[in-house]
């Protein structure tokens, strides 16, 4: 090989690394984040609370409009859905911009959530999984062979 042809492909492969390293990156970006174990301070309706936050961030540079947030649980479990978000949806969010819902954490089992879940117009579904792979694959097999009820 000609020293030419050798420069050629350390260059396509590092482009292919480099495309592959943007792509997976791109993927990761956190769009659902929950933080657990949160107080408020300065609102009387949160006093002594545990709060756990969800929060739904565009981290596309198009805007995009979310329509509902909440939790899908574990079969038989039935789902949440959140009513308190600010700001209220339906929310269109800009890049960089995030929509907050708080929840009681008094209230949640977190054994039997399968994934919070942010859907937004175009109904695509933005998740951030809480149950392990096992307990997820095993509930949603339970929902094709038994429905969506108990």
């Amino acid at each position: 090989m000609k020293t030419s042809e050798i420069i050629t492909a350390i260059i396509a492969v590092y482009g292919a690394v480099l495309s592959t390293v943007v792509t997976a990156k791109q993927f990761a970006r956190d769009r659902v984040s929950v933080r657990r174990n949160m107080e408020m301070l300065g609102d009387a309706r949160y006093d002594g609370m545990k709060l756990t936050i969800l929060e739904v961030t565009n981290v596309g540079r198009r805007p995009v409009t979310i329509t509902t947030i909440g939790a899908i649980r574990l079969y038989p479990n039935t789902n949440y859905v959140t009513i308190d978000s600010r700001p209220q949806l339906p929310c269109e969010i800009t890049e960089g911009k995030y929509i907050t819902s708080i929840w009681n954490q008094a209230e949640l089992d977190f054994s039997t959530f399968d994934y919070w879940a942010a859907w937004d117009s175009h109904g695509r579904k933005h998740r951030l999984r809480e149950a392990s792979l096992c307990n997820h694959w095993k509930s949603a097999v339970q929902r094709k062979l038994y429905g969506h009820r108990k």
